[in-house]
C-alpha cells in the first residue's frame, strides 16, 4: 500500500533520511520507533512532501507520491496528524473539522465523528485552542477521519496528553486500524505503539536498523533497551 524505498531526504544540505525502507500493507498498522532526531517525524513528513526528497521513492497504491506536490497528497485519502496536533486555536471545533472539506459536512460525515469522539460534538462552537490536550488530539484525529482517509500517520499522538486519557485515545486508535484504516505510527511510548501495531521498525540516525513483529518485541525487550534506551 504505502512503499518507501532508499527515501533520503533532509533540510538545505543537511540529509536527516540516509536511505529508508519500509513498508505499510493494507490494513496494517505499523510502528515507527527511535530515540529522538533520528528521523521519525521527518519520515512522514516526506511522505506528505512537506520535507524535500533528495533520493528515493515514496509510492501509495503504486502511484508515485514523491511526484505530487504536497496538497494533492491528502486527495488520495492520506490523513496525516502532525507532532503537536497543529489545530487552529481560534477557529471553532467545527470549523476545524471542516478544514479539508469543498463544502459542509453532512450528518453522515459528522454522525460517525461524534459516535467515536462524543466530546467533539459537546464542544462543537468551542474555541479549538480551549480544549484539553486529549481533546485537541482527538480533534487531530477526526479533522482526518472526516474524510474517510485509507491511511493516517500519527506522529506521537499521546504525547503531553494526561496518563488516564492515553489507554481512551490508544482504544480509539486501535478502533480506527480496525474499521479497515492503515496506520503508520511514530510514538515514543513504547507500550503503546506494541499495544496498536502488528509490525515494527526501528530507526537510528536515519536508517532503519531494525525490523520486527510487536510480539517479538515484547518476547525480547533486550532489543527494546539496545535501541530505545528504556525497559518494558
Amino acid at each position: 500500500m504505502l512503499k518507501l524505498e532508499n527515501v533520503c531526504a533532509g533540510y538545505g544540505k543537511s540529509q536527516v533520511l540516509q536511505g529508508v525502507d519500509l513498508e505499510v500493507r493494507p490494513g496494517e498498522a505499523v510502528a515507527l520507533l527511535g530515540r529522538n532526531g533520528v528521523g521519525k517525524t521527518t519520515t512522514l513528513r516526506t511522505i506528505m512532501a512537506l520535507t524535500p526528497l533528495s533520493r528515493g521513492t515514496v509510492t501509495f497504491e503504486g502511484e508515485r507520491l514523491d511526484a505530487l506536490p504536497g496538497h494533492k497528497i491528502p486527495r488520495r485519502r492520506i490523513g496525516y496528524v502532525p507532532q503537536g496536533r497543529r489545530i487552529f486555536p481560534k477557529l471553532s471545533v467545527l470549523d476545524n473539522l471542516c478544514l479539508g472539506l469543498t463544502r459542509a459536512p453532512t450528518e453522515d460525515q459528522l454522525g460517525p465523528i461524534f459516535e467515536r469522539f462524543p466530546r467533539l460534538k459537546e464542544r462543537l462552537r468551542q474555541a479549538g485552542g480551549t480544549l484539553s490536550g486529549g481533546e485537541q488530539q482527538m480533534l487531530a484525529i477526526a479533522r482526518c477521519l472526516i474524510v474517510k482517509p485509507k491511511m493516517l500517520l500519527l506522529d506521537e499522538p499521546t504525547e503531553g496528553i494526561m496518563p488516564k486519557l492515553v489507554a481512551a485515545l490508544r482504544e480509539e486508535i486501535r478502533s480506527i486500524n480496525e474499521a479497515g484504516v492503515s496506520l503508520l505510527f511514530v510514538e515514543q511510548n513504547v507500550p503503546t505503539a506494541l499495544a496498536v501495531c502488528s509490525r515494527v521498525y526501528i530507526m537510528e540516525k536515519g536508517v532503519i536498523s531494525h525490523e520486527t513483529t510487536s510480539a517479538d518485541l515484547r518476547a525480547n525487550p533486550d532489543i527494546i533497551h539496545r535501541y530505545l534506551g528504556v525497559s518494558m
